[in-house]
């Protein structure tokens, strides 16, 4: 079941470049606050800061995309052997590039509360001791142009300093 919820996510791993320097990852995910009735209530795990919802509803998306991301680092077709790739004596920085289904103005910085869900779940599943200023130095939003179907597309580049 939780393969299949796993799945329904549209979490994946892009690819991994130059594992010394630079891991890259891809999320495909969709409006917490949608009221489409073509997406299932699984797959709308996206906050944004300007939503207002009820705090126990916010605190299952947040458990969910950080299982979610832990489930993809811990994927053993990764190949992430070696873990945490970064530490205080490793640190890096993290942008995250924000692809949108249409073609609103968008305000990538907005997503802050998905990308601190993610970077909990690279916590907890090991990518880095921690999450603090000593490991990740900075983070970064920018938008990346359309994401070409009706889900937001996240990239999350995570790169030594």
């Amino acid at each position: 079941m939780r393969l299949f919820l796993f799945l329904i996510a549209w979490l994946r791993c892009l690819q991994l470049l130059d594992l010394e320097k630079r891991v890259k990852f891809e999320f495909e995910l969709y409006r917490a606050i949608s009221k489409s009735k073509d997406v299932p209530k699984s797959k709308k795990l996206i906050l944004n800061s300007n939503d207002r919802m009820h705090f126990h509803q916010k605190a299952k998306i947040i458990q969910e995309l950080k299982r979610i991301t832990f489930n993809q680092v811990r994927n053993p077709l990764n190949s992430l052997e070696k873990l945490p790739l970064f530490d205080s004596t490793r640190a890096c920085s993290v942008t995250l590039t924000v692809f949108t289904p249409t073609k609103r103005r968008s305000d990538p910085d907005n997503l802050q509360p998905t990308l601190k869900a993610i970077m909990d779940g690279f916590t907890e599943s090991g990518l880095w001791s921690d999450d603090n200023h000593e490991v990740v130095k900075f983070t970064k939003y920018q938008y990346g142009g359309l994401s070409g179907t009706k889900a937001y597309r996240l990239e999350v580049d995570i790169e030594e300093v």
